[in-house]
């Protein structure tokens, strides 16, 4: 058994679109992120995606009703300006649920482009946000339009579903980058998803706007969540202050 869609109000067609995805990772940034983007823009719940390397966590959704574990894509229109966005509150625990669920986002959205968000763990006077990807051409695109691409971090490498997604992109016919925040890494970090989400804003001028005290309420909510995942990657990243887990 693979990745099974579980379509919430009617099947749609991703194809050519751009899609925001974020895990739980080092400091949540990237979750934090596209959590508020949901929370504060009226997102509309599209799909949920179930695979059985995700957690055997079932949680109680907003209607009172249980839910399967699932990542979750929601559509998000602003100036009429369409959108979508990924995320969970975990993600596949396995390599081989990792690799599926990457294979079938890029499948679905082919000849689109996928951004993916993530923190780095580093001292806390690192204040830096930069983004990595996999295509040369995508990579020139990029910083033609001034995003500030890497070439020589994260040192360590990146683990997770941020590499499966941007590492295989050019396999699909999709243009995918991660785009990384320094982050203490230690508990959820508004101040370093805000920045993050500041960043997007500029480099592909999405207008998104969200408080601070919505990613503050985010926080608790993390807090609340185990997000481990049976091994301890996040421990083992950190100790590597170079390379990112999301």
């Amino acid at each position: 058994m693979g990745v099974v869609v579980d379509w919430l109000k009617r099947e749609e067609d991703f194809s050519g679109e751009t899609l925001l995805c974020a895990m739980p990772g080092v400091g949540d940034v990237g979750k934090l992120v596209v959590d508020a983007i949901n929370e504060n823009l009226d997102s509309e719940p599209i799909a949920r995606i179930v695979h059985p390397s995700l957690p055997p966590v079932a949680l109680m959704d907003e209607d009172g009703l249980l839910a399967p574990p699932h990542l979750l894509i929601s559509r998000v229109e602003i100036d009429e300006k369409v959108f979508f966005t990924l995320t969970g509150d975990a993600q596949p625990t396995s390599a081989e649920g990792q690799y599926e669920v990457a294979t079938w986002i890029l499948e679905a959205f082919c000849h689109g482009e996928v951004i993916t968000l993530a923190g780095m763990a580093s001292p806390p006077e690192r204040k830096d946000v930069f983004t990595i990807c996999s295509a040369k051409d995508y990579r020139i695109e990029l910083e033609t339009k001034g995003v500030d691409v890497r070439r020589d971090e994260p040192k360590a490498g990146v683990i997770g579903m941020a590499a499966m997604i941007t590492s295989l992109s050019t396999i699909h016919n999709v243009n995918a980058c991660c785009v990384i925040a320094t982050t203490i890494g230690n508990s959820a970090d508004p101040i370093s998803a805000q920045r993050l989400l500041d960043a997007i804003n500029n480099w592909w001028g999405l207008a998104i706007t969200v408080s601070m005290d919505a990613m503050d309420r985010l926080v608790g909510r993390l807090a609340e969540l185990d997000n481990g995942s049976g091994e301890d990657h996040v421990g083992q990243l950190l100790e590597q202050p170079n390379s990112i887990y999301m």
